[in-house]
């Protein structure tokens, strides 16, 4: 007569022929039916007293059996290994001993798998260069004001590192990822191989980001050039602050921004905005510090500066206009330094420049070089200083501080000689 452990080896060695014949496509209710049919055979061993040496043999070649299939076991499972078993454990609660409810963990690796040490180590370098890139990128945006599109840079690849460290750090975010490999018809096996191709999507979206920052720094500036010339100079220079923010090597958005701030007379933010463009060889940066230093009395700092924004200038091929107001402005500090001779030659060349009419046409202070040379004349006695003073008269502008004195100057001038502006300025 059959007793319990003859009847459960015989159900459990049917359970594993069931699996034998299935091969690869082993389902679901069939892994449970042999887990089932192991724990059968478990409580029947524990509870005969006496079991024959037959008996024990047969369990150790049916368990021997159970353990060639772990592999294929586990891959029935829908590639779900490891949480599918753990899960099936937090149901059914099998006790510590209870090997077969563990076949996972028999399965031998994926050939993949001895790898998953350099993927993790990858993975943790790519989220390091991550959050350097984010946190340099996000400093930038947000210390120049945030728009829309710098809100976006900022919160997008934010949400996205976010959801890359709940899917390491937290059990909702593994599960979470995990689902979303099984929508995409990849096996949990390449789960740090997702991982560390999540990680490095996100350091080539960041670092392109980065490299982008001079090109929207530029943007921002070309947008605050736009803003000033339509006289919205408040979001001028929170245009200028933001593309140097984004790019502290943009000169010309110091530059203009330091435009900006000698319009609006704070003298000593131009100077700095002026300076540091002055450090990215801007040849307009020269002409303008340059002018300042000279108001400020500072000549021969002013010549130095002038001097050399000069060359760059004619070395740079840049426009008639500059040239003329480094001629001009460098006349002017030989006037001052006393040196006329100099003076005088420094600002017939520049007035040579207005003496051609497509350069005349971007000129807008041609009347300057024409009253400083005046000045220059009068000191050295020269009796053409009459014909200087009466071209500034004739050109200088009382909107220009600078030329308001010496239109002043020359109606004086020409006052005590008998002659009259005969085309007075506005």
């Amino acid at each position: 007569m059959r007793n319990q452990l003859d009847t459960t080896l015989k159900c459990y060695e049917a359970a594993i022929e069931s699996l034998k014949q299935a091969g690869s496509s082993i389902e679901v209710k069939q892994v449970l039916e042999v887990l089932k049919a192991r724990d059968a055979v478990q409580v029947a061993l524990k509870e005969q007293k006496i079991i024959p040496t037959s008996g024990l043999k047969q369990v150790i070649e049916l368990d021997s059996a159970l353990r060639e299939q772990a592999e294929l076991i586990t891959k029935a499972v829908n590639c779900k290994t490891i949480e599918q078993f753990a899960q099936w454990r937090e149901s059914v609660c099998p006790p510590a001993e209870a090997w077969w409810w563990k076949l996972e963990s028999l399965a031998p690796p994926h050939p993949w798998d001895v790898w998953d040490w350099l993927w993790k180590g990858l993975t943790v370098a790519a989220w390091t260069a991550n959050l350097s890139f984010l946190v340099n990128i996000a400093t930038r945006f947000l210390s120049g004001g945030v728009g829309f599109g710098g809100a976006a840079a900022v919160i997008l690849p934010s949400i996205f590192a976010l959801l890359q460290a709940s899917s390491e750090l937290t059990k909702a975010g593994q599960e979470g990822f995990d689902k979303l490999l099984e929508k995409l018809n990849i096996s949990k096996q390449y789960r740090e191989e997702a991982k560390l191709v999540s990680a490095v999507l996100l350091f080539l979206t960041l670092i392109s980001i980065w490299l982008s920052l001079p090109l929207i720094s530029n943007l921002y500036n070309r947008n605050g050039l736009k803003n000033y010339t339509e006289r919205n100079l408040g979001e001028a220079e929170q245009d200028y602050l933001k593309a140097i923010a984004l790019n502290a090597d943009n000169v010309d958005a110091h530059y203009n921004l330091g435009n900006l701030y000698e319009e609006w007379q704070e003298l000593e933010k131009a100077k700095k905005e002026y300076q540091i463009a002055v450090a990215g060889n801007l040849p307009d940066a020269y002409n303008n510090l340059g002018r300042l230093q000279i108001q400020d009395k500072k000549y021969p700092q002013a010549a130095s500066i002038l001097a050399k924004g000069l060359l760059l200038a004619q070395k740079q091929n840049s426009d008639p206009e500059l040239r003329y107001s480094l001629f001009k402005n460098l006349g002017w500090v030989r006037l001052e330094q006393g040196r006329y001779e100099e003076a005088r030659l420094t600002l017939q060349a520049a007035i040579g420049i207005t003496n051609n009419p497509e350069a005349a046409k971007y000129i807008s202070n041609p009347g300057a070089a024409h009253c400083l040379l005046a000045q220059a004349l009068d000191k050295q006695k020269k009796p053409k200083a009459l014909e200087q003073w009466l071209k500034c008269c004739q050109l200088a502008s009382r909107l220009n501080p600078d030329e308001d004195t010496w239109l002043h100057l020359s109606q004086e001038k020409l006052s005590k000689a008998g002659k009259k502006c005969t085309n007075p300025t506005k």
